[in-house]
């Protein structure tokens, strides 16, 4: 199914609203990026409910669809790679300040760079030959693969604390990884090059400006009066960074509509698709989907690292197994599937990026609410949300006239309870002791004492899910219009 089409012009959102709704969006994605999962899988979560909003804004076909929203989710996910914690440290010290702020900065951009080319090769992938996604997609590997070798690795220019503790960074991998990608498709597919490049360039401007002026609230911190440093500056730098970069995403999708946006006929025929596959199929692929992320492959990454024995570490052998074996390995096999299947790219980018947040929360429940959930007890919720999501992913992909609408408010809604979950799961709110409750002068005294941060991250969230929505409905009236 070709990813662009011209046909008769139809009434579409405002050009503020196609920056307003992605930024919110997104920065709704990345609070809860920072708040029900880190690392990649977490970062699947902004790239998951932006890419959907702004294909409903654009009113692509399902199956053109289904491949935007799972390269954008891995391709944002990649990112989570990334290790920032001690750059924005960097950033509370006088001394180090500028080079703190210099590494967020690159890091965003690095992100934005490359997470844009991913949410834009989604929308051209379809017209690739199978070899050459396979090429750029190998490119991609081996640029992060080199980037890490050679200036990461060695630390020839590094961000992070380099005495105490020092993390391994991969910014420089995934910067020469996203070079090498785009210059491969310039190379050999040149007329699919310009909806990716222009993607990437926003994503980095936006994503340098959003890290690096969202770090700043860090710096905030430590100046401001000791009566407000209860304040969550750390949440407020990740919803800034969601903010500006997706309002770059969506001002690059504002700029494109005119090439993205498929004909009323091809419209049309997307809502009369219907799976040609029996609904119990799509639930059995799905759950194959999970399994093979969450069981198979971190079994077959055991198997490997087994087999090949313990090299170097720093060698370009093991920088590049581990390349391979980690998520960018598995998110590459898992988006050549998708080009295949699009039930494999459904499940990829909404199942998995919500069992991961469900994971992300029982192994949360312990350390940080003090909650000792019993074992079977997590096992069969695990279980639930993975049916749930698969089944739901299935029955959407299975019926005639679905609506992209319908699949963001399932991942938005679920993503959002297990937030409201993940702020609700605290012993303290629950079983408080009554002495402390009786020295902070009662019930709500004392749970505003303990949790006022939360409220107010809890308040931000609400806003922006109720905004998300709102949003997606004017997806829907210029729709419908």
């Amino acid at each position: 199914m070709p990813a662009v089409e011209h046909g008769p012009a139809r009434k579409q959102p405002a050009a503020l609203i196609w920056v307003f709704v992605p930024a919110v969006v997104m920065s709704l994605g990345w609070g809860l990026r920072g708040y029900i999962g880190g690392g990649p899988y977490g970062a699947m979560i902004p790239g998951l409910l932006m890419s959907l909003m702004l294909c409903q804004y654009l009113q692509v076909g399902r199956t053109t669809a289904s491949l935007v929203v799972s390269f954008a989710a891995i391709g944002i996910g990649f990112g989570g790679n990334m290790t920032y914690g001690q750059t924005l440290g960097l950033i509370r010290v006088e001394e180090s300040f500028l080079w703190g702020l210099t590494g967020t900065t690159i890091k965003g951009a690095v992100w934005g760079f490359l997470g844009g080319s991913m949410l834009g090769l989604g929308f051209v992938v379809s017209r690739l030959p199978s070899r050459h996604l396979a090429g750029l997609l190998g490119c991609l590997l081996c640029g992060i693969t080199i980037g890490i070798a050679l200036i990461n690795a060695p630390k020839l220019i590094y961000f992070s604390n380099p005495i105490d503790k020092p993390r391994d960074e991969s910014w420089a991998g995934l910067l020469v990884g996203a070079f090498a990608l785009l210059t491969y498709l310039r190379v050999f597919q040149p007329q699919q090059f310009r909806v990716p490049a222009i993607f990437a360039f926003y994503g980095t401007v936006s994503g340098g400006l959003g890290f690096g002026l969202g770090s700043l609230f860090l710096a905030w911190q430590s100046q401001v009066s000791e009566v407000w440093r209860w304040l969550p500056f750390w949440k407020f730098m990740e919803f800034s960074f969601g903010l500006l970069l997706g309002g770059g995403l969506g001002l690059a999708a504002h700029r494109l509509r005119n090439h993205l946006c498929e004909s009323n006929s091809s419209l049309n025929a997307n809502r009369a698709e219907q799976s040609p596959v029996s609904g119990v199929t799509e639930m059995v692929a799905g759950a194959g989907v999970v399994l093979l992320v969450f069981f198979f492959w971190p079994r077959l990454t055991i198997l490997v690292y087994s087999v090949l024995g313990p090299p170097t570490r720093d060698s370009v052998a093991m920088t590049a197994t581990d390349v391979m074996m980690d998520f960018t390995g598995m998110g590459c096999v898992m988006l050549l599937l998708s080009r295949r299947w699009p039930t494999v790219a459904w499940q990829l980018a909404v199942s998995v990026t919500i069992v991961a947040a469900m994971i992300d929360w029982l192994r949360d429940l312990l350390p940080r609410g003090e909650i000792n959930m019993p074992e079977p007890y997590r096992i069969l919720l695990l279980l639930a949300t993975a049916a749930g999501s698969v089944m739901f992913v299935a029955m959407w992909l299975h019926k005639r006239n679905s609506r992209l609408e319908h699949l963001f408010l399932f991942a938005s809604c679920t993503l959002m309870g297990i937030g409201y979950m993940m702020g609700l799961g605290r012993v303290e709110i629950w079983w408080p002791v009554r002495e402390s409750m009786d020295a902070a002068g009662g019930q709500w005294q004392y749970l505003w004492q303990q949790f006022r941060s939360e409220i107010v991250v809890h308040s931000i969230f609400t806003t922006l899910f109720i905004l998300s929505l709102s949003g997606s409905l004017l997806g829907r009236q210029a729709e419908h219009d």
